[in-house]
């Protein structure tokens, strides 16, 4: 429930928040500010369009026909969590990668 929480903060105007899963607990969101008045789109994501969606892009990565290579702008040693942390709550960067 927090990191649910903490994804509606991080949400940005006009976002949309894709739910894939089941909460452990209720959540509680404060829906006029963290969904009405951002504009923002949620969508629960459930049943056959969770394991189709999963199939369909195991099997274009594996086919090496997808390059997501240049959606990766940075990467940073575990270690360093918070430093990537902080720049993509800065918003100036794309994908982010950690590697152990």
């Amino acid at each position: 429930p927090q990191a649910i929480r903490q994804g509606f903060e991080a949400l940005a105007n006009g976002g949309r928040y894709a739910m894939l899963g089941i909460p452990s607990g209720p959540v509680e969101l404060d829906l006029a500010r963290q969904v009405v008045f951002k504009g923002a789109t949620l969508q629960g994501i459930i049943g056959r369009r969770v394991f189709e969606t999963w199939y369909q892009t195991s099997a274009l990565l594996a086919s090496g026909r997808l390059d997501l290579s240049p959606l990766i702008t940075h990467r940073f040693p575990l270690e360093d969590f918070a430093g990537a942390f902080a720049l993509m709550r800065s918003g100036n960067c794309g994908k982010v990668v950690l590697t152990p």
